[in-house]
């Protein structure tokens, strides 16, 4: 035997060029006899070994991981195994995966929906469900935050968070999910992505589509076309009409079910004063008989509010409406019934179609005869304040029996229940309490009606922009309202010259080269600064299937007998794997925002999301497109320019020292500067701006540039972002102090956790004084003490074209970290100071200078304390300049680009000394 070397008796097998004994032809690998069917494989020293076929396949990675069986015809690839079709199941339970169902990847098993979801699954930030898709990943206070992509253009827009506390009240609390079963696990799941994809839907179209009112209404009426503007008008207060609508019925059952009240009130004003101020600039222009007023500054703080306010109540009732989902309304009626009501759109410009004619007196009171611009009472067409709704004969109040009032029909006075006769001929009921919104919202119509009037243009009452009023009604009916189930690339792009499509009726063009002009309105289009390069994620995955077309055969040993030595040995020469293998992926998902599909019951959805900005027409190159080395040139030149305009004021030498790059670029000298500047503070307050952006800066989307996201501390974007959605025309943002205690204990609680301070809780005026007081803190001044003489002289020039210029080129000196911050700040501050006046006198009062009067303190000053070298009010003059030009300064320099593109400059070049590069 040539595996025992014992003489052979009777049978043996005669295989592989030798003779063994029946039991000890064995597998190498398992030692089970293999005599009746082996695969023959080969040594590196070319002597032949039998394996089972077990083992064999085995040795090919043709093996089932779940039963070790050979793999033949079909078989499952998933997380770099192998598996039959009928044993690729769940590592846990023993669903098996269909060709089409979704399993999911942990630790190198595969689990179901159900037991991936209760144990591995990672949960979304702002709705607190698992995240079983696609998701957003974002490095925020050097923590990894996970988001489903809607949830997280929610927060992004809005500053809301699906799941977040109002307070102790909330009825809801996180339900154990390991006590569901399957089904109502994922009909749970099912229901709030439903919820979030229909809230991002519904929010962003009807938002979209009243910001392509705005900006026609800026391009009308800049060009003259005022005919065009306050039909646009009438458009953006059908969108007020149809919020007010929402917002109030979603106050009405607030109230009812908290006995709360929702606070809006200061908010609407607003919006509804903004909209007459609009009215009240056509009116002038028809006194003063202007043809063409251009784009001024009175004109983009105009509609620029409007948008704002518009967002902000938007904000308000998605608030209202989870708040009171949280405390009593589980089922999301409110969320339902409040984005159906937004989706009235289409309905209520019909419904304006076939209203009654307003005449011009209707908004007075019949008792005082005064407008009625507060919750009122109203019969048929006539209105009376809530003080003036009294009974005639016995003086009174009826406001809470108004509906037991009686109306007499010639003298239009009022009766109590009481004093009115059992004559009750010529009186009628039927009184309305008409809301504080659903008032604010009839006085816009009103005055739309009279500026038609003025205008001379035809009234959409009798013909809707000259089309017949049956005519458009066939359209409209033609044109049913399509929120919910457009695709997000339709609806997200950024709409300038219309509206949605599906919500309003084709509208008198007016040609694209009356428009040419570049307009850059940040609030104004929907998309602002939107850019999705996130790191994108799949959770699922879907196993791949493949089909062996060929597997090699068995061979049997030639049983003999000691006498049959002669015979022939039938034998096989060794199998190995030639076949070709035909692989089809089963629904592939691509990481990217570009397509989300295949939920895991295999039904198939696609949401195209195309989150990026729209880049405008200006040749400009940002700062923050420039990489490390393009930075560290731009400084030289900026130091060669500064050297030909300030040539009295500091030497070549000078200048070159304000580049301080290499300074620190040894280990020893970061350790030093991290030491004086108290770098090894943990925190937000009081710790270096460049050590706040290393270990806890986001990227953020608030810069001026239109490709790249910038990187700031996260406290500058969250401040700034909450200060977005709140109202800005509170008197004295950003000078008034605010609460000193609440102050402290904000900074003490964001200095220990920066994730746990809502600072939409917080008033404007208290937000604004804690970034006055970051900017305050830290050790080395946003515009740095270095570059403070550069800022100061700057502003001691004589020609004003010239300090622009210096000022701009010391911007391109700042550190990457304070210039970035610089960038978002500034460019906040401009956008504030819109609001400093409205035409009834209110407002912030905050215009540039008076910004630049409270911020300059904090951020541009020296260290010397000589009271004789107060350089306070060329501070002040620098950050003025700053804020004004905000958008320029995010610029590089227009004749800094050919150098930089023309000139040859290494990596190498930045170990080079400073002189050496000027010379170069």
């Amino acid at each position: 035997c040539t595996a025992c070397h014992q003489q052979l008796e009777g049978n043996f097998a005669r295989a592989l060029d030798g003779a063994f004994h029946w039991n000890c032809f064995l597998c190498i690998d398992c030692n089970e006899p293999v005599a009746e069917k082996f695969f023959p494989i080969e040594f590196e020293d070319g002597i032949q070994k039998p394996l089972c076929e077990r083992d064999y396949f085995k040795r090919l990675n043709l093996a089932c991981d779940n039963c070790g069986d050979a793999l033949r015809g079909s078989y499952i690839t998933a997380v770099g195994k192998k598996f039959h079709l009928e044993h690729f199941c769940c590592s846990i339970c023993s669903v098996v995966f269909g060709p089409d169902d979704s399993y999911y990847e942990y630790d190198n098993n595969v689990y179901c929906h159900y037991h991936y979801s209760i144990q591995f699954a990672i949960k979304c930030i702002g709705c607190e469900t698992a995240i079983l898709k696609q998701f957003v990943e974002i490095n925020r206070n050097n923590v990894d935050e996970h988001w489903h992509p809607e949830c997280y253009m929610i927060h992004k827009f809005w500053n809301v968070k699906l799941a977040q506390s109002f307070g102790q009240d909330d009825s809801t609390t996180n339900l154990d999910l390991s006590l569901m079963s399957s089904d109502e696990l994922k009909e749970t799941q099912t229901i709030m992505e439903e919820k979030v994809y229909r809230i991002w839907t519904v929010l962003s179209a009807f938002e979209e589509s009243a910001a392509g009112c705005i900006s026609d209404m800026l391009l009308h009426v800049s060009e003259g076309s005022y005919a065009d503007g306050v039909k646009m008008a009438d458009y953006f207060v059908t969108h007020v009409d149809v919020l007010f609508t929402a917002i109030d019925d979603l106050a009405d059952h607030y109230h009812k079910q908290t006995k709360e009240e929702l606070f809006y009130d200061r908010e609407s004003s607003m919006l509804c004063k903004k909209v007459s101020n609009f009215f009240s600039l056509l009116s002038h222009t028809q006194e003063s008989g202007l043809r063409k007023i251009g784009i001024t500054q009175d004109l983009l703080s105009l509609v620029t509010g409007l948008a704002h306010y518009l967002k902000v109540l938007i904000r308000i009732g998605l608030t209202g409406a989870l708040k009171l989902e949280k405390k009593n309304d589980t089922k999301s009626v409110a969320i339902s019934r409040f984005l159906s009501q937004l989706m009235e759109l289409a309905n209520k410009k019909r419904q304006y179609l076939h209203e009654a004619d307003y005449t011009v007196s209707s908004d007075l009171c019949q008792f005082c005869r005064k407008a009625c611009e507060d919750a009122c009472f109203r019969y048929k067409t006539y209105l009376w304040h809530d003080q003036c709704f009294a009974c005639t004969q016995c003086c009174s109040p009826l406001r809470l029996e108004y509906k037991d009032a009686w109306i007499q029909q010639q003298t239009w006075t009022i009766t109590c229940k009481k004093c009115i006769s059992g004559n009750k001929d010529g009186y009628s009921q039927g009184v309305e309490y008409v809301s504080k919104l659903k008032q604010s919202s009839f006085l816009l119509r009103v005055a739309l009606r009279r500026l038609y009037s003025l205008l001379n243009v035809p009234d959409p009452m009798v013909a809707y922009y000259g089309q017949p009023v049956e005519q458009l009604q066939q359209q409209q009916q033609q044109q049913p309202l399509q929120i919910q189930t457009q695709p997000l690339q339709q609806q997200q792009q950024p709409l300038i010259k219309q509206p949605i499509p599906a919500q309003q009726p084709p509208l008198p063009q007016v040609p694209q080269d009356a428009h040419n002009e570049e307009i850059h309105l940040n609030d104004i289009k929907r998309m602002k600064s939107t850019h999705m390069n996130r790191k994108i994620t799949n959770s699922h995955r879907v196993g791949k299937r493949s089909t062996l077309m060929e597997t090699p055969s068995p061979t049997t040993a030639f049983v003999t007998n000691k006498t049959d030595e002669t015979n022939s040995i039938h034998s096989s020469r060794p199998h190995s794997l030639t076949s070709s293998i035909k692989r089809s992926s089963l629904n592939e998902l691509e990481g990217d925002l570009s397509q989300m599909s295949v939920n895991s019951s295999g039904a198939t959805r696609l949401y195209t999301h195309k989150y990026t900005k729209s880049v405008p027409k200006a040749k400009s190159f940002y700062f923050a497109e420039l990489g490390a080395l393009q930075h560290f040139m731009l400084k030289h030149i900026a130091v060669l320019y500064l050297d030909e305009i300030l040539n009295d004021y500091f030497t070549l030498e000078e200048l070159a020292d304000l580049i301080d790059d290499r300074k620190n670029s040894t280990l020893w000298g970061k350790f030093v500067t991290s030491l004086k500047a108290g770098g090894n503070k943990k925190g937000t307050f009081g710790v270096p701006i460049d050590t706040l952006v290393e270990k806890n800066g986001i990227e953020s989307n608030l810069g001026v540039g239109p490709t790249r996201i910038i990187k700031i501390p996260s406290f500058i974007d969250d401040s700034i972002s909450a200060m977005k959605q709140m109202d800005m025309s509170v008197e004295g943002i950003f000078r008034k102090n605010g609460n000193i205690r609440r102050l402290r204990e904000l900074s003490e609680e964001i200095d220990k956790n920066p994730n746990s301070v809502q600072f939409l809780n917080e008033t404007p005026i208290q937000v604004a004084a804690l970034i006055k007081k970051f900017l305050r803190e830290l050790p080395d001044p946003l515009l740095t003490y270095r570059l403070h003489r550069l800022f100061i002289t700057a502003q001691k020039l004589e020609s004003e074209s010239d300090r622009k210029r210096v000022t701009h080129l010391a911007c391109c000196l700042l550190p990457k970290a304070n210039r970035d911050t610089m960038e978002v700040l500034f460019t906040f501050m401009k956008w504030v100071s819109q609001f400093a006046d409205d035409a009834g006198g209110g407002g912030s009062k905050m215009h540039t200078v008076n910004l630049a009067t409270v911020i300059a303190p904090n951020i541009l000053y020296s260290k010397s304390k000589d009271p004789t070298k107060d350089e306070s009010f060329h501070a002040i003059e620098c950050v003025t300049i700053m804020i004004q030009n905000a958008e320029e300064f995010a610029t590089v320099p227009e004749d800094f680009i050919p150098l930089l593109q023309n000139l040859s400059y290494e990596e190498g070049d930045m170990e080079l000394n400073v002189r050496h590069i000027l010379k170069k």
